[in-house]
């Protein structure tokens, strides 16, 4: 008898326990089954992105950037970088740095619900160049800046930058390098410049070739050009 109640104890815990186990493993796998739905769910709303276009309006937490085909919000994450090429230079800069105008890349996570993309790097583009001829009204070894006065009578500061290359024409000689100093006051030059975003008439030389004084004559010097943001050149652009 008693061995017959030893067995029917241990049948019963047996069972009890397999029914927990059950249990258990059966709510394990829901729990499993509803975070793969969940995933594939923000995978689905959320998807990598990069986009190009011009910073259209800022505020503390997002941007919208004019690309081609429409106006696209963007949401700055706190763990977002901000990259910049200043001076040949890879520069990192704050989102504060981002400004009205400025073209841009922004690489992301694209929201298809809420249409807004979560920016996780921004690449601000620099000057597209230009080119730029004139005569040398004055220089500045001080600043290491030219002005020239171009046949339309507009006048420019040109930075002669320490990656400017400068090169001179002579017809018994040809094109060879040339130093800062041999840019004389009288000489027309051609130059390959990026124009500076934020100051009118300003521009930073890529490139300089020096033709010589043509004429013979020496201008006069003309009026430093103002400060004036948002004002671009109208040099033309580089073919």
């Amino acid at each position: 008898m008693k061995k017959l109640l030893l067995i029917a104890s241990a049948l019963l815990l047996t069972t009890s326990v397999y029914a927990q186990t059950a249990t258990s493993s059966s709510e394990k796998l829901e729990n499993l089954k509803d975070r793969l739905a969940s995933a594939a769910t923000q995978l689905r709303q959320s998807q990598k992105r990069a986009i190009f276009g011009t910073v259209k309006v800022t505020s503390v937490s997002t941007i919208t950037v004019a690309t081609k085909t429409s106006d696209m919000k963007i949401e700055l994450m706190d763990t977002i970088s901000v990259f910049q090429m200043i001076k040949g230079k890879r520069t990192t800069l704050t989102t504060d740095q981002v400004t009205k105008g400025d073209t841009v890349v922004v690489f992301g996570d694209y929201d298809t619900n809420l249409d807004i993309l979560k920016a996780q790097m921004i690449f601000i583009q620099g000057s597209i160049p230009e080119r730029l001829s004139g005569t040398i009204t004055e220089t500045s070894k001080k600043d290491y800046t030219i002005t020239l006065s171009t046949p339309g009578e507009q006048s420019y500061i040109v930075d002669f930058e320490t990656m400017t290359k400068n090169f001179s024409f002579t017809r018994d000689k040809g094109v060879k390098k040339a130093g800062f100093s041999q840019l004389i006051v009288g000489d027309t030059v051609h130059v390959l410049e990026t124009p500076e975003p934020k100051i009118a008439n300003r521009v930073s030389a890529i490139r300089i070739l020096d033709i010589g004084n043509l004429t013979g004559a020496t201008p006069t010097s003309t009026a430093t050009p103002t400060a004036k943001p948002t004002v671009k050149p109208t040099s033309t652009p580089a073919g």
